[in-house]
């Protein structure tokens, strides 16, 4: 495995020692842990995003979109075991804004 140098002050140095001693775990794997929880952090956020330039798009694209208030009512429904019709897109009557 390759070999990544990280150059830390003294105060963090410190910081990650008494975090790792506290975990009962080495600096090194601490910091293991550590990004590898940045890096989880990071793909979600890109995902996120990702999924919502294509809803985005896909708004865009037909011009439809699902009443805000009335999925709002659908989800209270289904989070209180009520039956409930999930609320069609309808034509956006107004024009979409293609710009962020």
């Amino acid at each position: 495995m390759p070999n990544l140098s990280v150059k830390l002050d003294e105060a963090t140095r410190h910081r990650l020692l008494k975090a790792a001693a506290g975990q009962g775990i080495t600096p090194h794997a601490f910091m293991i842990k550590a990004i590898a929880a940045e890096l989880a952090q990071a793909e979600a956020k890109s995902a996120f995003v990702a999924q919502a330039l294509a809803a985005r798009a896909q708004v865009i694209a037909t011009a439809q979109a699902i009443d805000g208030p009335a999925f709002a009512d659908y989800l209270r429904r289904r989070v209180r075991g009520q039956s409930a019709t999930r609320p069609s897109a309808q034509a956006i009557s107004e024009g979409v804004q293609t710009k962020a």
